[in-house]
């Protein structure tokens, strides 16, 4: 199996595996399979919850050892004793720690880039390392469903506009671009990024987006809704109380704060979180007036 940091092979039906991203454990989890290592949910790791698992999966063993996901324990893995070790949404991962990693167990890891991979492609890629394809696409057409069904009984998504974005400082990082996956969750659901904001261009902050100066807030009016991310509760207050952003028609009625698991979901959206996460930002979508 060809990965970004070179090509393994799975010789058999792994029994043991270690999950380094989100994705990785959501998938692994619902096809099945034993997990010996999982990666922490970032509001644990900060200490600001004690639930360390995804909100929608299964309750994991109690011996499931939980890793630090900010910063890849190579001991740690390598004491789990995987058969297999499942990066492909591993965000700390680098060539350095998959060559140390590969000495334990075989690494699948993106192919191409992280978080550059559709939803469904990821299920298939780790479908096929667990001998679980048939579950794999199972998990696709479970999400492709929930889709579908979103789109039913909410016809306005089609043709409507949206914003997505996440405050940083004196600036709104709104993500428009289609590589994004974040927007190109939201452009499947039919709704497309409002054109106002797609078309200025320029670098944003993080990839894909574009950042809009919080003088400029007036151009968010048109969204059919805005969903905003924070880094942190002093970083939503901050924006929510700016005097130019609150004057905006958009705060009162079509504006959602998006919390902190479906923002992480949402960044990179797997089949097996698309059902919890649909009904998670669904009375925002219901937002979205009639074009």
């Amino acid at each position: 199996m060809h990965n970004s940091f070179g090509d393994v092979t799975i010789e058999r039906k792994p029994e043991r595996v270690a999950t380094l991203g989100y994705a990785d454990l959501a998938l692994a989890s619902s096809m099945g399979s034993e997990i010996v290592l999982a990666p922490e949910f970032f509001s644990s790791v900060s200490g600001g919850d004690t639930e360390k698992s995804l909100p929608y999966i299964d309750s994991l063993p109690a011996e499931t050892e939980w890793l630090n996901p900010m910063s890849i324990d190579v001991e740690q893995v390598a004491a789990a004793e995987p058969d297999v070790i499942l990066a492909t949404a591993a965000f700390s991962l680098d060539e350095n720690i998959y060559s140390q990693l590969n000495d334990i167990a075989p690494v699948v890891s993106y192919e191409e880039g992280l978080y550059q991979a559709s939803s469904e492609a990821s299920s298939q890629r780790i479908g096929e390392v667990l001998g679980e394809e048939e579950m794999a696409e199972q998990l696709i057409t479970d999400a492709n469903d929930a889709v579908a069904q979103v789109k039913q009984d909410l016809p306005n998504l089609d043709g409507g506009t949206f914003l997505y974005g996440q405050a940083r400082d004196d600036v709104a990082a709104m993500l428009v671009d289609k590589e994004n996956v974040t927007a190109r969750f939201m452009l499947g659901l039919g709704m497309e990024a409002l054109p106002a904001v797609a078309e200025l261009g320029g670098k944003g902050s993080v990839p894909g987006a574009v950042d809009i100066s919080l003088e400029q807030a007036d151009l968010f009016n048109d969204a059919g809704v805005m969903f905003m991310t924070y880094q942190s509760d002093a970083a939503k207050t901050a924006f929510e109380s700016n005097p130019i952003i609150a004057e905006q028609p958009i705060m009162d009625d079509r504006y959602v704060p998006v919390g902190l698991e479906a923002a992480t979901a949402l960044q990179d959206p797997n089949v097996v979180s698309v059902p919890w996460l649909l009904d998670e930002i669904r009375p925002g979508l219901e937002k979205v007036p009639e074009n």
